[in-house]
């Protein structure tokens, strides 16, 4: 019977991964997105590199985040 709850929980782990994968450049791209439409807006030409760098902290943070929470959880099996 334990086994059914180690299974959903190495079911759970690795969406974690697949999510932290994919948080990464989709963070990168929507920073990058909204520099871009701002300096299109507002005539300037340097937000897209300020958003673009960061989108790269926000996925870093939230990667290490859940790269943390999943090393957390095998821990405590």
């Amino acid at each position: 019977m334990n086994s059914g709850k180690d299974d959903k929980r190495q079911s759970f782990q690795q969406l974690g991964l697949l999510s932290a994968g994919l948080l990464f450049p989709v963070s990168i791209v929507i920073g990058y997105g909204m520099g871009y439409f701002l300096d299109r807006w507002l005539g300037t030409s340097f937000l897209k590199i300020i958003f673009l760098l960061f989108g790269i902290a926000a996925g870093f943070v939230s990667f290490f985040r859940t790269i943390s929470q999943i090393g957390k959880d095998q821990d405590s099996k």
